[in-house]
C-alpha cells in the first residue's frame, strides 16, 4: 500500500513570510501540535512548526525565525510501511507527503497508520508493544509539578494512580495547555483551545506559550491533578488484541491506551506511535 492511497489531503497549513500569533490560532482552533510551513504563494514545503518550537522561542513574532526546517517527509509514491518506521524511529505525530519540486501533496498521521494495522488484521498483542517509558504520577501532584514532570521527561501523557496504587486517570500536556491564568497586572482569564477566536489576544497567548516552556513565567492554578485529568479512561490488558486497542484509539480520538492488570493496577501504557511497530517494514 502506498502513503498517497491513505494519506489526509484536507491540509492545515501556514505561510511565510507570517507571524507566530496566527500560527498558534491555527494550532489551538484545529487542536493540534504542528503544521507544514508554505513559502506563500506556492506549494512548496519549507518546513514545519510545532507547538513546541513556540514554546522555545515564547518572545519570537516572526514565524520564519521558528520554522524548523530539518523536518522529515515522505514521498507519495513510498510504501506505507516506511512511513510507519519513520513515526517509531523518530516519535513524531505528523509526517508531510511531498511530490515533485518537495511540493506540499498530503499529510500523515499515526491515525491513517492505525487504520492499516486493522485491515491487516495483525495479530498482535498488547504486551508485544508497552511502550519502554511510563510516568505515573498520584492524584493529589499539584498542576506546576505535573507540568515540570512533562517539561524534564518530554513524555506528553502521564497515567494518575490513587493511594492505592490504582488507575483513576490520565493527563496531558494538551489538558494542561488549556489552563493558565494572567499575571503582572493583566485580567485574570482562561482561554481554553476551544474559545473564541476573537479572545485569543496575542498578550494571552504569549502568556500560554510561556506558561507551557516554563511554569515559573505564569501562575497555574493550586489544584491537584486529579481536577484536571481525564477520568473517564479507556484501558487494555496485557492480552488485549492490538487490533482492538487500534480501534480503540481512533473511535475515541487518543493516543494513549494504559494497560492494566486484574486489579486495575497499572502495568504499562501503550501510545499510537508505540503501534507503528506492528507493520514496520522487513529486515
Amino acid at each position: 500500500m502506498k502513503v498517497e492511497d491513505i494519506m489526509c489531503k484536507d491540509l492545515i497549513v501556514g505561510y511565510v513570510p507570517g507571524t507566530v500569533e496566527n500560527v498558534l490560532k491555527i494550532l489551538a482552533e484545529h487542536n493540534i501540535s504542528g503544521i507544514p510551513i508554505l513559502k506563500k504563494g506556492t506549494e512548496k514545503l519549507v518546513g514545519i512548526v510545532t507547538r513546541e518550537d513556540i514554546f522555545k522561542n515564547a518572545d519570537e513574532d516572526q514565524l520564519a525565525m521558528i520554522v524548523n526546517e530539518n523536518y522529515f517527509s515522505i514521498n507519495k509514491d513510498q510504501d506505507v510501511t516506511e512511513a510507519a518506521k519513520i513515526f517509531y524511529d523518530n516519535r513524531i505525530h505528523g509526517l508531510p507527503v511531498v511530490g515533485k519540486n518537495n511540493s506540499l501533496v498530503g499529510i500523515l498521521s499515526p491515525s491513517e497508520i492505525l487504520k492499516v494495522i486493522i485491515e491487516k488484521k495483525i495479530s498482535d498483542i498488547a504486551k508485544d508493544h508497552i511502550s519502554k517509558t511510563v510516568i505515573p504520577v498520584y492524584m493529589d501532584t499539584p498542576i506546576d509539578i505535573i507540568m515540570e514532570i512533562i517539561n524534564i521527561t518530554n513524555e506528553d501523557a502521564l497515567a494518575v494512580l490513587n493511594e492505592n496504587r490504582k488507575l483513576v486517570g490520565i493527563v496531558t500536556d494538551g489538558d494542561i495547555f488549556k489552563l493558565h491564568e494572567f499575571k503582572e497586572g493583566l485580567e485574570q482569564s482562561s482561554i481554553g483551545l476551544g474559545d473564541d477566536e476573537d479572545q485569543w489576544t496575542w498578550e494571552g497567548i504569549r502568556d500560554t506559550v510561556r506558561m507551557y516552556h516554563a511554569t515559573s513565567e505564569v501562575s497555574l492554578p493550586k489544584i491537584p491533578v486529579k481536577e484536571v485529568m481525564v477520568k473517564d479512561v479507556k484501558t487494555a490488558t496485557n492480552s488485549t488484541p492490538v487490533l482492538d486497542i487500534a480501534k480503540l484509539m481512533i473511535k475515541n480520538k487518543i493516543s494513549h491506551v494504559p494497560i492494566v492488570d486484574s486489579e486495575h493496577r497499572l502495568i504499562g501504557i501503550i501510545s499510537d506511535i508505540d503501534l507503528m511497530h506492528c507493520i514496520l517494514p522487513a529486515t
